[in-house]
């Protein structure tokens, strides 16, 4: 069973047809739901895909609930923002330049060893140092050979 970490950039992007990766990420979330991943989410994820997709034009309460859907998925554990966590990101995203929420999903891959699958190019080429980082098009290359 694969163990992931998913960006919140990917369910952005499965969500929002015109969004670069749209396809990739659709497939992709497919694919979770089929195999059954084991998956590890910041609960930072929630607030991050309702904001975003709120903010660039989709309904208030059809944001929220999409980003309340992804806590249901099966296999998930939602990963709280605790201290221990907070104090890893802070560490990685000195480390690594990376911004804030970036490092909190990193810190959330390394800590239960799992894939982190995004779109970020920054998260792809400095987070692969601590964890093996691809987009949903790479991992589904790499799921199904």
């Amino acid at each position: 069973m694969r163990l992931l970490t998913i960006d919140s950039s990917v369910f952005v992007s499965a969500a929002r047809p015109s969004e670069t990766g749209n396809a990739e990420s659709t497939r992709f979330l497919a694919w979770v739901r089929e195999s059954r991943a084991r998956l590890f989410l910041p609960t930072l994820l929630l607030a991050e895909v309702s904001a975003a997709l709120s903010r660039t034009g989709s309904a208030a309460g059809l944001a929220q609930q999409y980003a309340l859907a992804i806590g249901q998925l099966p296999n998930t554990v939602l990963v709280a923002l605790d201290e221990g966590l907070a104090r890893q990101a802070a560490a990685f995203a000195a480390q690594h330049k990376l911004r804030g929420a970036d490092s909190v999903f990193l810190a959330s891959a390394a800590l239960f060893a799992a894939e982190l699958v995004t779109l970020d190019r920054e998260q792809l080429q400095r987070g692969s140092s601590i964890v093996q980082t691809l987009s949903p098009g790479e991992f589904l290359r790499t799921a199904t050979s």
